[in-house]
């Protein structure tokens, strides 16, 4: 479901650092929030939706432990802990990453290219910090990549007017040419058109004057 409501409201959680939601969920807070058109959602309805899924998210996460348990539960070593927290940012989380912050820098991706840049990004042994840089490298060099096809386009645009501008400019250059060439030609066939009469009159005159 691509649409400014899941858009916005996937980027507001992900600000607040909450990412991991399914479409249904999305679809469910957009019931929630009342909001019929998904492409001009209110403030209030994004605020809703926003509020419901981390209430929904905050639900799951939350387990009942007993005193007891909490008094019991061995401390986890901090090799634990940071294997539980690179667990805990599977690839499958990537491509809302990629998507959440390509929207961020206006970038507009089809399905496919989020895949892509998603499938690029190692998450197997990277902690959350690592992965967001990785993104962003990733989008980045999307961008550049982009940027360089469109200035590509550019040249060969250019490429193509400038030859053409020389050859009519070259075209015309001939056309005048030869333009030029007959009318020269014109004007020495008058030329001697005109000297074959006078040479005309001349004798006739001679004679008469005889």
């Amino acid at each position: 479901m691509s649409n400014k409501f899941t858009n916005n409201v996937r980027t507001r959680l992900y600000k607040q650092g909450y990412q991991g939601f399914t479409k249904e969920e999305f679809t469910a807070a957009a019931i929630a929030a009342e909001c019929e058109d998904l492409d001009n959602p209110t403030k209030e309805q994004l605020s809703h939706a926003v509020n419901y899924l981390i209430e929904k998210q905050s639900n799951k996460l939350t387990v009942p432990v007993t005193l007891s348990e909490l008094e019991t539960e061995p401390p986890l070593d901090e090799e634990v802990i940071e294997e539980s927290r690179l667990a805990a940012i599977p690839q499958s989380q990537v491509g809302e990453m990629v998507t959440t912050k390509a929207t961020e820098l206006g970038l507009v991706l089809s399905e496919k290219q989020v895949f892509d840049i998603a499938d690029s990004v190692d998450s197997s042994a990277s902690t959350f910090d690592e992965i967001l840089e990785q993104v962003e490298a990733a989008l980045l060099a999307y961008a550049d990549h982009s940027a360089n096809q469109v200035d590509a386009r550019i040249d060969r645009t250019l490429t193509r007017v400038q030859r053409r501008v020389v050859d009519r400019h070259e075209q015309s250059r001939d056309k005048l040419a030869q333009g030029l060439t007959g009318i020269s030609a014109a004007l020495e066939e008058s030329r001697e058109q005109t000297k074959s009469q006078l040479g005309g009159i001349l004798s006739r005159l001679k004679a008469v004057g005889r």
